[in-house]
């Protein structure tokens, strides 16, 4: 069975959600990687701002009852170390995937 038609719809519903959090998304091919654009200003002060930002990916991946879930992508301890997966939730719980990655990119603001 193409789930490929399945995939992208659930990569676009997590971008838009993920956009209406404030975060900026770039989609590749069954995966997305979202960052925090407040990160990567060159204003802030010593210490707020991390170069290029902070960002998550997520990938969109088949679990082993054969549903689609998305994963955590961390990387490696070492530079050449393959990349490393934790599950995250089953692929139809955009809201609850975007919140999630919002709160992981978030940056608290020193004011609150």
């Amino acid at each position: 069975m193409d789930r490929s038609w399945l995939v992208k719809t659930r990569l676009d519903e997590l971008s838009a959600a993920l956009a209406e959090r404030g975060l900026t998304v770039r989609i590749g091919t069954g995966a997305l990687v979202a960052w925090n654009p407040a990160a990567s200003r060159t204003d802030d002060p010593a210490g707020r701002a991390m170069n290029p930002g902070l960002s998550q990916y997520v990938a969109l991946c088949g679990h082993e009852d054969g549903s689609l879930n998305w994963y955590w992508c961390w990387t490696g301890p070492t530079r050449d170390a393959p990349l490393e997966t934790e599950h995250l939730c089953a692929a139809e719980e955009i809201d609850y995937a975007a919140d999630l990655m919002a709160k992981v990119l978030r940056i608290d603001d020193e004011d609150e």
